[in-house]
């Protein structure tokens, strides 16, 4: 291992070498007593406030006669606590990303903010029907109720039937949250799917379990739906059919990009 090695390896080691080199052998010895102090200490920073209670008596230094050694004994009196840490409370974990939601026989791909837009995503991905009374709230309670047959398709038949298709104009590509789609009575496929994954959240379907998925159709043409992870499995939600089929029966479409919680993931073929 050369020095450069080294020098990625062990920064503080080296540092401390070079710093003493060239040195006598007592004063080489002192100099590298006390960068190992400093290790014990806590940087200040603006989230922690330090209150100096007593000095820490101060410690005599002898000197080894034969060997110029040079080290310390502590203090005969009591040791008292120097400082009391008022830190701010440690940040929460960051989220986990989903296991990638590969379908349609396509490769899912994790990416970040540059690879796939999150503003209109975000503003309306934490809408949130749980206490809010609306039309939504007999379907809501319906759903929770033990024994209630598939909620996942009784979500995705109520949305169908409760809001009418409406394409947006020309060049104009605006997502609303669930509970204007739903309030207002109509919406374009975005929109579809998201009041959808509302409703499910409200019901009790984990948020990672949920995908909007924007794709195009064999006629080119875009399209979004919901993938919903079901028994282990990918199911596909549509405005354009109240069936609720496995994403592997799906093969009218072609995803583009995906979206789930802070995530998102765009799709390619494995080369062959």
């Amino acid at each position: 291992m050369n020095r450069h090695s080294l020098a990625k390896a062990f920064p503080a080691a080296l540092l401390l070498a070079s710093a003493t080199s060239g040195l006598p052998a007592a004063q080489a010895q002192t100099a590298q007593a006390g960068p190992l102090q400093m290790v014990q200490s806590i940087p200040q920073s603006a989230d922690c406030v330090f209150e100096e209670r007593a000095e820490e008596p101060a410690e005599e230094a002898f000197v080894m006669p034969t060997t110029g050694f040079v080290f310390t004994l502590p203090s005969d009196e009591p040791e008292m606590a120097k400082e009391t840490h008022h830190c701010a409370p440690p940040l929460p974990p960051p989220p986990v990303r989903p296991p990638n939601p590969s379908l349609f026989r396509m490769i899912a791909m994790p990416v970040g903010y540059e690879a796939a837009p999150m503003t209109k995503w975000d503003s309306v991905r934490l809408a949130d029907l749980g206490e809010e009374a609306g039309p939504w709230r007999e379907l809501i309670t319906n759903a929770s109720q033990p024994g209630a047959r598939d909620p996942v398709a009784m979500v995705n038949t109520w949305v169908n039937w409760n809001v009418r298709y409406r394409d947006e104009p020309p060049g104009v590509d605006q997502w609303s949250s669930a509970p204007a789609t739903i309030r207002r009575g109509f919406g374009d496929c975005e929109d579809f799917a998201l009041a959808k994954m509302a409703l499910l959240k409200a019901i009790g379907v984990p948020s990672d379990d949920m995908f909007l998925v924007l794709l195009r159709d064999r006629q080119q043409g875009e399209h979004a739906v919901l993938a919903v992870k079901q028994r282990g499995r990918l199911v596909i939600l549509d405005n354009r059919t109240d069936m609720v089929l496995p994403a592997y029966q799906v093969e009218d479409y072609t995803p583009i990009v995906s979206y789930s919680g802070p995530f998102a993931w765009i799709y390619g073929e494995v080369a062959r």
